[in-house]
């Protein structure tokens, strides 16, 4: 029998891991599809057949508008195409740092609630009984902010596969001691797992409502 699986994603360590590794082009990203292909990898490490049943995807909403209008259209297509996920949003502060050399404060962006959110979503399914919680989780990050919460899930019985973005894999010995294993998200679970260029989002014209990906964001669109 397959075991019970839910794969938690860090939205955002996730984006921008891809970005840094060049993978940019990869952003309309199917997260249930590759959640599914991660599970493969996973239970090939843990000797058993994974079924995931859902995602949780943990993001925070980006302030700058243009950004914010991509962000939103991504995630409404996401829900659209996507019949097992779950998304949770958090924000951003703007906060301020003062130079040392010349005094000036300067402005900048900190995210806030995403890695809140997955520790409280794996905690909490790892506190049900045994028969209601998921056995294994899937954790999609590269951030040492979630190792307590790591511990916390592993204390109750339930393994948990850490998956590191592209470019983020400088996190392993740190997850390594407490993770029941530790995986890489590489160029293949990606590119193979991209949504279609036009998602439609269903009306109550029935006309439909077309979620176009984009410029830029999928490799379908110059194919």
């Amino acid at each position: 029998m397959s075991s019970r699986t839910i794969a938690f994603i860090d939205a955002l360590n996730l984006y921008y891991g891809m970005r840094d590794e060049g993978l940019h082009r990869f952003r309309w990203l199917n997260v249930e599809g590759l959640a599914q292909s991660l599970a493969v990898d996973a239970g090939g490490e843990l000797g058993r057949s994974l079924r995931v049943e859902q995602v949780i995807y943990c993001t925070s909403m980006v302030a700058n508008k243009q950004s914010a209008r991509r962000q939103d259209l991504y995630l409404q297509a996401l829900e659209e195409h996507c019949s097992s996920i779950q998304i949770l949003k958090g924000n951003y502060e703007m906060k301020e740092r003062t130079c040392e050399t010349c005094g000036t404060a300067v402005g900048f962006q900190t995210e806030k609630q995403t890695d809140v959110n997955l520790a409280v979503e794996m905690v909490r399914d790892a506190a049900k009984p045994v028969g209601e919680r998921a056995e294994v989780q899937l954790l999609v990050t590269g951030d040492t902010d979630l190792l307590p919460a790591v511990r916390a899930v592993r204390s109750y019985g339930v393994e948990v596969v850490v998956i590191a973005p592209p470019s983020r894999g400088i996190t392993r010995h740190s997850f390594n001691t407490v993770a029941s294993k530790y995986l890489r998200v590489f160029l293949r679970h990606v590119r193979d797992n991209q949504m279609p260029e036009l998602v439609i989002r269903p009306t109550a014209d029935g006309e439909g409502y077309p979620l176009r990906a984009p410029d830029g964001w999928t490799v379908l669109a110059q194919s």
